[in-house]
């Protein structure tokens, strides 16, 4: 459990669910966890995911292939999306599967893991299409995002 009580995710263990995404991917991913989805801006999960991943810059990543996991907890959405280099790879309905496997574990009160087997879920499918390169740079932090 987290020191935020009120949001039930292990921080240290999605950040080193990270960090073994990026030995096998050159791709970038960050986890960001909110306790409700804004209602002021009458978003959907998707389009907060798609503000939330402009505002941390995640489209200035080298080859384009930075992913957001995106959660509402106590609004019970998710979202998951990548940027324009990996959409020539995988499709809408390969984000939709990811938050399908995470919102099986939610169900189950099992928040971490279900980060944690999205991430994994993630990293197999991207390090065919982005494996790790001999320069490959961590251009994003691997911190997760707590906005609760």
């Amino acid at each position: 459990m987290s020191l935020f009580s009120r949001i039930p995710f292990d921080k240290k263990l999605i950040e080193s669910a990270i960090a073994r995404f990026e030995q096998e991917s050159s791709a970038e991913l960050r986890v960001y966890i909110e306790r409700n989805l804004p209602e002021s801006e009458n978003l959907s999960s998707v389009d907060r995911a798609l503000q939330i991943f402009m505002q941390l810059e995640m489209d200035k990543t080298q080859a384009h292939n930075g992913v957001l996991i995106y959660i509402a907890h106590k609004s019970h959405k998710c979202a998951v999306i990548g940027d324009l280099g990996i959409h020539q790879f995988v499709s809408d309905n390969f984000w939709q599967q990811q938050c399908q496997l995470m919102i099986s574990y939610f169900k189950d009160d099992e928040y971490t893991q279900a980060v944690v087997a999205a991430i994994e879920s993630i990293g197999k499918e991207l390090a065919i299409h982005f494996p790790v390169k001999p320069d490959d740079k961590n251009e994003l932090p691997n911190e997760v995002i707590i906005n609760g």
